[in-house]
């Protein structure tokens, strides 16, 4: 019987994302990523408002998920544009 170990199922989750994993995508870098583990999600935090996050974390720039893949094509499909984001979760961009 093989056993899963956590490099494992690292591998599986990012080579479903894999493909957007190119170097232009430059806008990458203006997001940090944090797991809560109390409740359960991923954030997606902008770089503007990092330090704020860790007072607000209902901070209405944050974008949350259960599934860190979720955030990740929410802002490879917007490339990171915070106004793009807020069409897309309103299901004005398929």
């Amino acid at each position: 019987m093989k056993t899963e170990v956590y490099t494992d199922l690292e591998i599986k989750e990012f080579a479903a994302i894999g493909e957007h994993l190119i170097p232009e995508s430059s806008y990458m870098s203006d997001w940090v990523f944090h797991y809560n583990s109390y409740n359960q999600l991923w954030n997606a935090i902008p770089r503007n408002v990092y330090n704020e996050y860790w007072s607000n974390s209902q901070h209405h720039a944050v974008l949350k998920s259960k599934h860190l893949n979720t955030l990740l094509d929410m802002l490879h499909r917007t490339k990171g544009d915070v106004g793009m984001i807020e069409d897309l979760t309103r299901g004005e961009i398929r």
